[in-house]
């Protein structure tokens, strides 16, 4: 008699968090290299947060990304990029917690975020460049917490709180301030506009839900 090895399902996740984790894969993917024309108009296509303006400044900031993506071209957004982000010797503007928070990169808040990682069982591709308390980095983390990928199950919302609440909270606004402020941020002002509307609304909802 022949057996059937049993199905394994993978846990539920609600298209709440569905949506919540696409945000923080868009913003991380955003901040990780210039968009390319494919990802400037699968944003420009995409349909508002509401039917109505409800003048919520996450929904008002999700219109103005779209807008600015239609009309953006990807070799100006790759200018931007390098001049904000890599520079010359320095870049302009730092996308490191350790920066932000200690003024010197390398320091104690990237060894925090590293030690976390190991606990979480999260391993760096040797072919990774990005350190680990890069913004970029720091929000796929959230993206897998929530929605889990391959081998690696969601993390309860009580995880994923604490992980924002100790890598995250305490710089995203001074970096999101960072790049809005410098004169070099176009495109990178929009996107740094809704990246800190949608983070607060995370922050918020952590202190609701847990």
């Amino acid at each position: 008699m022949s057996t059937v090895a049993p199905l394994k399902l993978g846990a539920y996740v609600s298209p709440e968090d569905h949506g919540r984790a696409n945000f923080y894969a868009l913003i991380s993917r955003l901040f990780a290299d210039a968009p390319d024309q494919a990802l400037l108009q699968a944003i420009a296509g995409s349909p508002p947060l509401a039917s109505d303006d409800t003048g919520e400044p996450l929904s008002l900031a999700w219109s103005k990304l779209i807008a600015a993506s239609s009309v953006m071209d990807a070799d100006a957004a790759r200018e931007e990029f390098d001049a904000l982000f890599i520079g010359v010797g320095k870049a302009p503007v730092n996308l490191h917690a350790s920066h932000h928070l200690t003024g010197f990169m390398m320091e104690t808040p990237l060894a925090e975020v590293r030690g976390t990682l190991a606990t979480l069982g999260f391993a760096r591709l040797e072919s990774q460049t990005v350190v680990e308390d890069h913004l970029a980095a720091l929000l796929e983390v959230m993206r897998l917490l929530i929605v889990g990928a391959n081998d690696i199950s969601p993390a309860p919302l009580s995880m994923q709180k604490q992980f924002f609440e100790l890598h995250i909270a305490a710089w995203f606004e001074l970096c999101c301030s960072a790049i809005t402020k410098s004169s070099l941020a176009n495109f990178y002002g929009v996107v740094a506009q809704f990246t800190g509307s949608f983070l607060l609304v995370e922050r918020e909802g952590f202190a609701i839900d847990v």
